[in-house]
């Protein structure tokens, strides 16, 4: 009998050799790759101090003479001051209230048209010419999308439910879908925000459309209103000929089944209608908290737009650490020397080179 059955498993011990070998030099290459990443590094950065420690007093010249521009700059230049103004919209006028304010930061940022603006807001040409921007975002507040986002949901047929997700909701929201808003201006008179508030507010809903809304919904809230303290009168005045009936009832013999017994207009003879006045008070008390509900929304409409927040008295400082000179031009005169020494360096190196060839 031939005795060749163990060469196959010979041959694959030596394919299995060969590919733990394989792999064992893929990651010595990836290892000794990434060492090499580090070692470039770090001769970079060798190099670099190197080379800063060699020229170190012009590169402490550098940022000296930075420092002291920057501060001679900052001495002599106004301050960036800001505040924020909260604002509800009412009736829709999102949409129209921040397409005033990019009109705003148009004239205030851009043109620097002061006249425009203080036509507009009101105030003297050299207050509109310390205005240098107008910002609006809206004021989220997680519970309030959460909420939006319930209500929405319950709307949906079935289908739509499964696939409108709470984040697939929140990414369609744009700022016209909240009611909240936060109105930034920025300007170079901490003293202006008191004077440009009524202005501005003014401004925000300047539009026709929107301002003969506001009176309808104002006159319809009214004559709801006296509807409703009629409709109070006469539950006043029905509750005061209960209480009579049931005064004049407690005085006679007591009947079984007690209460004001009233027979009504079609009821049979014989079947008594039993009316307790307590479910009177409750209807007036009812309509009692319409009225109040109503006298709220009066006031929660009676401007397209409503001041929630005003502006502070004074504005405060705005202006970040890279927006001040003394911070900001040590950096720059640094990295011009650094390009300058650079740029020496690479001169030489070409001409080196062309020595050589």
């Amino acid at each position: 009998m031939s005795k060749e059955a163990p060469q196959p498993q010979q041959s694959e011990e030596v394919d299995l050799g060969q590919l733990f070998k394989l792999i064992g030099n893929a990651f010595d290459r990836l290892f000794k790759f990434i060492a090499s990443i580090f070692i470039t590094i770090y001769n970079a950065i060798i190099a670099l101090l190197s080379h800063i420690y060699n020229r170190l007093i012009w590169y402490v010249s550098a940022v000296v003479l930075g420092v002291i521009v920057g501060v001679v700059i900052d001495l002599n230049s106004k301050k960036l001051y800001g505040a924020n103004m909260f604002i509800e919209t009412n009736f829709n006028s999102a949409r129209q209230v921040y397409e005033n304010v990019k009109e705003f930061h148009q004239l205030a940022n851009i043109d620097k048209d002061s006249v425009e603006l203080a036509k507009k807001l009101n105030i003297p040409v050299s207050l509109a010419a310390t205005l240098k921007g107008f910002y609006i975002k809206p004021d989220l507040d997680e519970n309030e999308i959460a909420e939006m986002y319930s209500e929405f949901y319950t709307r949906l047929d079935s289908l739509s439910q499964i696939e409108m997700t709470y984040d697939r909701y929140k990414e369609s929201l744009t700022p016209y879908n909240f009611k909240i808003h936060r109105i930034g201006v920025a300007s170079t008179n901490k003293q202006i925000y008191e004077k440009i508030e009524a202005g501005l507010t003014k401004q925000l809903s300047n539009n026709a459309y929107l301002n003969e809304l506001k009176e309808v919904g104002i006159e319809n809230l009214k004559r709801q209103d006296i509807t409703l303290s009629k409709q109070i009168s006469k539950t006043d005045s029905l509750v005061d000929e209960y209480l009579k009936i049931r005064i004049n009832e407690s005085k006679k013999e007591p009947i079984a089944g007690s209460g004001t017994n009233l027979f009504m207009g079609n009821t049979e003879a014989g079947t008594s209608l039993i009316v307790d006045e307590s479910k009177v008070l409750e209807n007036k008390l009812q309509l009692e908290e319409i009225r109040r509900d109503i006298n709220e929304d009066l006031i929660e409409k009676k401007n397209v737009v409503n001041v929630l927040a005003s502006f502070p008295k004074t504005g405060y400082d705005i202006s970040e650490w890279y927006d001040k000179k003394k911070f900001l031009l040590p950096i720059v005169f640094f990295t011009i020397a650094l390009l300058v020494f650079v740029f020496l360096g690479l001169g030489k190196f070409l001409k080196e080179q062309n020595k050589n060839k």
